[in-house]
């Protein structure tokens, strides 16, 4: 398997032991985040932060998916993929970047591998018996007192109208705090999977039509109008959790890289076809085209904040 391939892991636990050795070896500082809650192994959960480039750069893209499930592994081979697969090469020294390496770090609360893949790691999923349900209740009542959030404003929404479940506000903050600190300007690119072509990709922009940051999007990344009918969360979902939000004092340019995992050929052959309707593919072939898709988006955002002077 090529290196760009190799760069994807199936496993959480196993992406953070192969990101954690990587950084190591090249002796990046990394910061670790747990996350309040756990997977469904009981295994606790971590946000772990990297910083590549100039420590005196004022300008940062940062690379961090918000995707729930096993899409989430995604982002994981991306950040992999800066490190063992070329990535750092592009960095201008104008610029830098940080790394936010998790799948589905304590935000969104559905089982982790929502689609019936459970690795070995995991084992199968757990029966929902009266007890589970009843704690489950429970913590969502808790949660919904904690928050303030009126949830009678949900009344009547369809499912598709609502965003997903922000990732951990208490590891976003600190993130925010602690990494995002005296950024005068910032990209996050957030890398997601979706129902588009098998290895195609559409970069599109999670700000406001009319914002600057919306225009910032489209003149970097020569995004295309009808992609935002395409993508989902396209417009209206946070872009890493909202982690972009959180930074006040810099211009902040949020954008997800969608890759298309659907393949016809594959669903008509029969023998790939669990792979062509998978949300994260184990072809080769597929993780090649989306480290590539990553690593071009990267590149646009180096040069955009490059422009911007």
């Amino acid at each position: 398997m090529s290196q760009e391939a190799n760069c994807f892991s199936d496993d959480v636990e196993r992406a953070r032991e192969r990101f954690l050795i990587a950084c190591d070896r090249i002796g990046l500082r990394v910061t670790s985040y747990r996350s309040r809650l756990t997977q469904r192994n009981g295994h606790p959960m971590y946000c772990d932060v990297t910083r590549l480039g100039s420590p005196e750069a004022k300008r940062a893209v940062v690379l961090c998916s918000a995707a729930a499930g096993p899409a989430g592994l995604l982002g994981c081979g991306g950040a992999l993929g800066v490190i063992t697969a070329g990535g750092i090469q592009d960095i201008p020294k104008e610029v830098g970047l940080i790394l936010v390496h998790a799948a589905n770090p304590g935000g969104p609360v559905w089982p982790y591998f929502a689609d019936g893949e459970s690795p070995a790691a995991d084992g199968p999923a757990p029966a929902w018996s009266d007890g589970v349900l009843a704690a489950a209740e429970k913590r969502f009542s808790d949660f919904q007192q904690e928050s303030g959030f009126d949830w009678t404003k949900l009344a009547g929404q369809t499912l598709a109208s609502m965003s997903p479940p922000a990732w951990d506000g208490d590891v976003l903050r600190e993130i925010a705090a602690d990494r995002l600190k005296g950024l005068n300007q910032i990209c996050v690119v957030d890398p997601r999977t979706g129902p588009g072509q098998f290895g195609a990709y559409e970069t599109v922009s999670c700000d406001p039509k009319g914002s600057a940051a919306r225009d910032r999007a489209d003149s970097w990344f020569a995004i295309d109008p009808a992609a935002e009918d395409r993508v989902q969360g396209a417009g209206n979902t946070p872009c890493a959790g909202g982690l972009g939000g959180l930074v006040k004092t810099a211009r902040v340019t949020n954008v997800i890289v969608e890759i298309g995992t659907y393949s016809m050929a594959g669903v008509l052959s029969g023998g790939d076809r669990k792979d062509a309707m998978r949300s994260f593919p184990s072809s080769a072939d597929w993780r090649v085209s989306a480290w590539r898709a990553i690593r071009e988006t990267l590149r646009r955002a180096y040069q955009g904040l490059m422009r911007e002077g």
